[in-house]
């Protein structure tokens, strides 16, 4: 699963809306702020409006505003508005893709993987992130969990390495599989 560039804009497009408070603030003023290309700025404005994260109104003096409530929209909220499901894989959103899927105890995995992340996703809401930032509690939990052992030695592997995908890779030539490319 990766965060999209346009998901990683629209966080950024939500916060400049939470700091604008009631006041509209126009889509160049915060491209420039946030350094996000401006016509790719108005087509993420267009998901948020479509999501009903925020609002538009047109003119000189309009913009966009919030149409949420910060402190009950959670970051997997904005993140399905914006990309859709969030999963590691597709067997997992997809019963059809595999024709393995049933019996699969990697597709388990690849659940129990999923329920974590999106447990986690949706323990934030935009008005804590925005607020606490990385002190917010669920952050600082996932923070200090940060080494996982390698089955092979169990010598400690930093997540998101190349050896922590390897070796969580279920495929036997260590090649393209549903985690991505392992080397």
């Amino acid at each position: 699963m990766d965060i999209t560039r346009r998901c990683d804009y629209a966080c950024r497009i939500l916060r400049a809306a939470y700091k604008s408070g009631d006041a509209y603030v126009s889509v160049s003023d915060i491209a420039e702020e946030e350094d996000i290309p401006y016509a790719f700025a108005r087509s993420i404005q267009h998901d948020l409006v479509k999501g009903g994260l925020i609002k538009t109104v047109r003119g000189a003096h309009g913009g966009l505003v919030l149409n949420c409530d910060p402190a009950e929209v959670t970051l997997l909220e904005v993140l399905e508005a914006i990309q859709g499901p969030v999963s590691i894989s597709l067997c997992v959103m997809d019963p059809d893709y595999c024709e393995k899927q049933p019996e699969c105890a990697y597709n388990k995995v690849w659940q129990g993987a999923d329920r974590l992340l999106n447990g986690y996703f949706a323990s934030i809401t935009l008005k804590d992130l925005f607020e606490q930032g990385g002190t917010h509690p669920a952050i600082e939990k996932a923070m200090d969990a940060g080494e996982a052992p390698s089955p092979r030695d169990g010598s400690p592997v930093r997540d998101g390495s190349s050896e922590a995908r390897a070796s969580a890779c279920a495929c036997a030539a260590r090649s393209a599989c549903a985690q991505g490319p392992c080397r």
